[in-house]
């Protein structure tokens, strides 16, 4: 039976969390709805299934999947339904031409990764992607395989989880679904959110700390995620990414901050006009600071009034400690700085340290945080004990 949350979207870690039991509920023989994941471009519901592969528990169990992508309503229909074969059949005594589907390429491909699969604990997740696409031959197949597991006669491994990703405005060319087909899967309605993009895409993957906190500030999340438009580029995690992605390289390449116009021209390329100027100017602050004099002078530094500067010193100069944590020097002024912040600001001492903790997950290395906080101990154990009880909970 298809269900709403009575119209209303939930984050994408929410509606994955009622993924993940679906599929071992499907893999079980069970006969549930399949989950169609449904919002605007670029929130990362590909991506998040993915990543979702990679591994999840159930209680006690431990589940690992591999992954398919298939964007069903693109494919060819001979990919997806087989090609028919002519064979000699005979009806009531008559000799004549009947038909016989070859087996779909796509069958191949997951009867193949059925095949790896070792335990009971592993399975595969096929997503079919861009489901608003379909047109009437391709709901057709659709409504063959969410009716009974199959195509053309031939059935799904068992051990295949089947989920659905689409969008839903008309400016993304979503048709109109068979309601028949409406009726066999779970609509999760879907947003994108920050905190879910930022722990699991941005930090791993080490996105631009410049985009990251200008999306994390308050005053600029209205950028994070746009409507979608079809005239101009629009602002959404995808082009986020990928433009930090762009930043990234050119930066490495110059070993310098990208030139204004350069960033104004390709930011307005990724996340359209509006975002690109708040974030140009954003990145403005994130440059001026010199983090290396500001750390190794931190007695004689007075942190800044504007909230947005701060909020970029704290994310500069906790990337730039992570990259030199092995400085004692650095690690006293950085302990510093984080003091500094707590008399003032307490949020950005907090911010501060929880860029330290993810650092930790990305390099492996679990003595960066360790350092900080001895530092920090030592020279004010009573601003210490105060920050801690904030800090364990990050």
């Amino acid at each position: 039976m298809s269900q709403t949350f009575e119209g209303k979207t939930k984050n994408l870690g929410f509606a994955l969390d009622i993924c993940k039991t679906n599929f071992v509920m499907q893999i079980n023989g069970m006969d549930v709805a399949f989950p169609y994941l449904q919002g605007n471009p670029g929130l990362g519901k590909t991506a998040s299934l993915c990543e979702l592969a990679s591994g999840f528990n159930i209680g006690e169990q431990k589940f690992t999947a591999h992954h398919l992508s298939s964007h069903f309503a693109l494919k060819p229909l001979e990919e997806t339904g087989g090609i028919p074969q002519f064979e000699r059949i005979n009806i009531n005594g008559v000799d004549m031409l009947g038909t016989e589907w070859s087996f779909p390429d796509i069958m191949k491909q997951l009867y193949i990764l059925s095949g790896k699969c070792q335990t009971d604990n592993e399975f595969v997740i096929w997503l079919l992607d861009d489901m608003h696409l379909c047109g009437p031959t391709h709901m057709a197949l659709l409504y063959e395989l969410l009716t009974e597991r199959k195509l053309r006669e031939y059935h799904l491994p068992k051990n295949v989880a089947i989920t659905l990703a689409g969008n839903t405005s008309s400016k993304t060319g979503a048709k109109t679904m068979f309601s028949a087909i409406v009726n066999r899967v779970c609509l999760l309605p879907v947003h994108a959110d920050f905190e879910y993009w930022e722990q699991k895409y941005a930090i791993p993957q080490r996105i631009h700390p410049a985009v990251r906190s200008f999306l994390g500030n308050d005053l600029y999340s209205q950028f994070f995620h746009e409507d979608e438009l079809v005239d101009s580029a629009w602002a959404s995690p995808r082009s986020w990414s990928r433009l930090a992605i762009y930043m990234s390289i050119r930066e490495q390449m110059e070993n310098n901050p990208i030139p204004v116009d350069e960033l104004s021209y390709v930011g307005e390329g990724h996340v359209g006009k509006n975002a690109t100027s708040e974030f140009v100017a954003y990145y403005k602050i994130f440059n001026k600071f010199d983090v290396p004099k500001i750390l190794s002078n931190i007695e004689n530094y007075s942190l800044p009034d504007n909230l947005a500067e701060k909020y970029a010193l704290a994310y500069a100069s906790a990337n730039y400690y992570i990259n030199n944590y092995k400085n004692d020097s650095l690690t006293k002024g950085f302990a510093k700085l984080v003091l500094k912040f707590s008399d003032t600001n307490g949020e950005l001492a907090i911010l501060s340290m929880k860029e330290i903790i993810a650092a930790e997950k990305i390099l492996g290395v679990r003595s960066i945080y360790n350092r900080v906080a001895m530092t920090i101990e030592k020279i004010d154990s009573k601003k210490f004990n105060d920050l801690l009880e904030e800090i364990i909970n990050i």
